[in-house]
């Protein structure tokens, strides 16, 4: 190649190095170029990754605790992080590990806890169901932690803890997300699911279920599919039968709910199209001595899954007492009409 070189005319050897020049000229180029356009896809990593940093830096190390309940069964419940407790309650299907994702956006300021409910995740179950059981078993989780206990309850789970408030003094403040106080009669739609369940089909049943009962969209649906809490909301679905046939039976007091004078975050979606959980929230408004309204813009009945950091700032507002809203009031994060 040397001597090959040696033989050609300088102005050939001229032509070559031009074409070599431009190529790296453009080289250069498209590596500004790439730089440029991975920027924003750098810096939205970075963002992503500081609640994970944050709780690695400041979290302990998840704990499994099991807590047992006023008639026996054994609860399951996984802790983590430092400070005052919070402890999450799910809702009608799945377990703990809905919640678990969000250990990241609390841990840092809380001990935060997320229980598995009787008939979920590693939680035992009993034959005698009930409503009351639900709520002892969060009354029982709530008198094992060392001081008083914040108290999140998401739809039915959001019941059980309001309830559970009428078992224990215990509870410092409470966070409702949309809970069905005001429930119809789902009848005709329970023997719908159990008939899926009898041919196989039981995704399709917890589908009739958040379609047909807490009235998610199949939008929402979709994008519940696509998350990794899925599979656990599928197997699962019998217990939100048995959870429905309670609801049914329950009866929402005002005067004995105005009893409550605990500080009460009521949480709920701009876009939650069930009539019954918007009642819910009316009828908590109506009732409850010391409550606050907070609004998800353009959300349903899963903010916390959809806009997690907004989900985790509202609470922490509330239960840090940084807010600058006074009892009763209504606001809509980051912005909306509050339902009214």
């Amino acid at each position: 190649m040397i001597a090959r070189l040696q033989s050609l005319p300088a102005f050939d050897i001229i032509g070559l190095a031009e074409p070599i020049r431009r190529s790296a000229s453009a080289a250069r180029t498209n590596l500004r170029r790439l730089e440029f356009s991975l920027k924003p896809l750098i810096l939205a990593i970075v963002a992503a990754s500081a609640p994970l940093q944050i709780f690695a830096q400041s979290a302990s190390p998840a704990t499994i605790l099991t807590v047992r309940s006023k008639d026996g069964t054994h609860l399951a419940v996984e802790c983590a992080g430092t400070g005052p407790s919070l402890l999450i309650v799910h809702g009608g299907t799945g377990d703990r590990s809905r919640w678990t994702p969000l250990f990241p956006f609390f841990a840092s300021r809380f001990t935060v806890c997320a229980m598995d409910r009787r008939g979920h995740g590693a939680s035992g179950n009993s034959p005698d169901y009930a409503l009351r059981r639900e709520a002892e078993d969060v009354a029982a989780v709530v008198n094992s932690r060392p001081d008083r206990v914040f108290v999140l309850g998401h739809s039915f789970g959001g019941v059980a803890a309001l309830e559970a408030a009428f078992l224990t003094d215990r509870i410092a403040k409470l966070v409702l997300y949309e809970p069905p106080v005001r429930e119809h009669d789902h009848s005709a739609v329970l023997a719908k699911m159990e008939n899926l369940i009898r041919q196989g089909d039981r995704e399709q049943a917890l589908v009739t279920f958040m379609e047909e009962i807490v009235m998610i969209s199949p939008t929402e649906v979709r994008a519940m599919k696509a998350r990794p809490s899925w599979p656990a909301l599928v197997a699962s679905v019998e217990s939100s039968i048995r959870q429905d046939r309670a609801l049914s039976a329950y009866r929402f007091d005002p005067k004995r709910i105005r009893a409550l004078t605990l500080p009460t975050l009521l949480l709920t979606g701009s876009e939650t199209t069930s009539l019954e959980l918007r009642e819910a929230i009316r009828a908590l408004q109506d009732a409850l001595p010391n409550w606050r309204l907070v609004v998800f813009k353009g959300q349903q009945h899963n903010a916390m899954d959809t806009v997690p950091q907004q989900f985790a700032d509202a609470v922490q507002t509330f239960l840090t007492g940084t807010e600058d809203h006074p009892a009763g009031a209504r606001q809509a994060f980051p912005g909306g009409t509050p339902p009214r």
